[in-house]
């Protein structure tokens, strides 16, 4: 099975947690991801939202790799396994 290590790199500036996640195989040919998780407002629901990440932490881009998911209990670990990894 593929797993996901959360590393020590802090992430600020998402809508919700996020964390930052070395892959042991690549996801779209990415080795990194950031996962977080924003809450419901408004009429949207709460979602989780996997996107690709460079070693450092940052952000490659904002588009969402498979494992995004929208539900009202969106967490990383769903969002990972969805994506086909579990947490090491």
């Amino acid at each position: 099975m593929n797993t996901a290590t959360q590393t020590s790199i802090e992430i600020n500036g998402f809508a919700g947690p996020a964390r930052h996640y070395e892959l042991s195989e690549p996801l779209f040919g990415n080795h990194h991801v950031i996962v977080w998780t924003q809450d419901a407002f408004g009429m949207q629901t709460a979602e989780a939202v996997v996107v690709p990440a460079r070693p450092d932490g940052s952000a490659v881009t904002m588009t969402r790799l498979p494992g995004s998911y929208v539900h009202p209990d969106a967490s990383h670990e769903e969002a990972l396994k969805l994506a086909g990894y579990v947490l090491a």
